[in-house]
């Protein structure tokens, strides 16, 4: 079967890294890390593993920052390759060990991709796991699979850039017949918002600003009206299409960064007041109560500390490569908290109950409280893969929130 695949050798990050910005279709061409190739159907690693045969594989911005080199090396100790890419997947059961639960050979589900403890053939968990957060596994270099924190890391368990790719029964989660594919495929980017948002929930007399308007940060504002928040949500969107989709999902006002002072702007909505240092980058008085930053860049990550008011708070949720210029010293004179909010976990708590943020997210989606069916706006075979990263490069014109690669038949 055919499958994209990601080799991190040396000689072919080099390669990428040095001709990249010049080609960037060098960065999917082969010879640097991302390539198309054929590979073996992945075999099961032991008896609590299915096989799942893939319907759509989702690209995320977290992709397309390792296809093209962006994240940090900080990752390389904690993936193994090379691997099958795609981590965000909907599918259907193909197979199944004899210790794979009580699934059954057709079987519609998402796989949460988080490679845990329990994945790992540990039966004693980790401190985290044990808490329910496995999404900060602290063995997921270990056990019985190669190293990998999620599947579209790991060689072992293939990823959703393929027709087919493994998955232990405990990542599975099954999908009611009532949610259509393309809701499905929004389970997994959901779930990111929803773990931002329930583990820093505002009040309703707060205003919080959403920094990035792709698809986290869109699934943020839909997560947040979901939830019930009155909050006063404020959006800083790069293009018109993202505005507009923020505006449909509940914004209460959307700042389109293009041929404005975007700092003017955040002023006047949040009764901020502009201050100008002797040298560098203006600085707030006021601003946000509460920041999510959804891009992961030095400008966004800079912008967010600045924007938000004494004894705020900012959630990174964007994935930050190795960051550049980011002055943090608003965090210590405005005594900030400054939180990380990275994938979902099994200990999500709202409104007195502790939910696995999949099922949460499947429980919205089945009640129709949430539908981001139409923010899938571009699908592609996998043969056309050169085409979907080409086209995500120049989202102004495609105007793209979230592509897919399909397998249906």
């Amino acid at each position: 079967m055919q499958a994209i695949q990601f080799n991190a050798t040396i000689p072919r990050y080099l390669l990428g890294k040095t001709l990249g910005k010049v080609i960037p279709s060098i960065l999917w061409s082969g010879l640097s890390c991302t390539y198309l190739t054929e590979i073996s159907q992945p075999n099961l690693p032991n008896k609590e593993w299915l096989k799942i045969k893939t319907r759509y594989g989702g690209i995320c911005g977290s992709d397309l920052q390792t296809i093209h080199l962006h994240t940090s090396p900080y990752y390389s100790p904690f993936i193994s390759s090379p691997f099958t890419m795609g981590h965000e997947s909907i599918g259907t059961i193909a197979e199944i060990g004899q210790k794979g639960g009580g699934w059954k050979v057709g079987e519609c589900i998402a796989v949460n991709p988080l490679l845990w403890c329990i994945p790992r053939g540990f039966k004693k968990l980790c401190q985290r796991c044990s808490k329910g957060e496995i999404n900060l596994c602290e063995r997921t270099t270990e056990g019985t699979l190669s190293p990998g924190f999620l599947t579209g890391s790991c060689k072992d368990t293939g990823g959703s850039w393929s027709s087919y790719f493994a998955a232990h029964f405990t990542q599975i989660h099954r999908v009611p017949d009532s949610i259509s594919d393309e809701n499905a495929i929004m389970i997994e980017p959901i779930s990111v918002g929803l773990h931002a948002v329930v583990n820093n929930f505002p009040s309703d007399d707060e205003t919080v600003l959403i920094i990035g308007a792709g698809t986290i940060g869109l699934c943020i504002i839909a997560v947040l009206r979901a939830l019930d928040s009155k909050a006063n949500v404020l959006v800083l969107a790069r293009y018109t299409f993202q505005a507009d989709a923020a505006r449909k999902l509940g914004a209460s006002d959307v700042i389109l960064a293009k041929d404005i002072d975007v700092y003017d702007e955040i002023a006047k909505l949040t009764g901020g007041k502009i201050k100008t240092p002797i040298i560098g980058k203006r600085v707030f008085s006021g601003g946000a109560d509460r920041t999510f930053e959804c891009v992961g860049s030095s400008d966004a990550i800079d912008d967010a500390i600045r924007f938000t008011r004494s004894g705020g708070r900012v959630v990174l949720v964007g994935m930050p490569g190795i960051t550049k210029g980011i002055d943090w010293t608003a965090v210590f004179a405005q005594e900030l908290t400054v939180q990380a909010a990275t994938y979902y976990s099994n200990s999500d708590k709202f409104k007195g109950k502790t939910w696995k943020s999949f099922e949460l997210t499947i429980y919205l989606l089945k009640e129709g409280i949430i539908n981001l069916d139409w923010m899938v706006t571009h699908v592609y075979s996998l043969e056309d893969y050169a085409k979907a990263f080409k086209i995500l490069r120049k989202r102004e014109q495609s105007k793209a929130i979230k592509a897919v690669f399909s397998f249906r038949d």
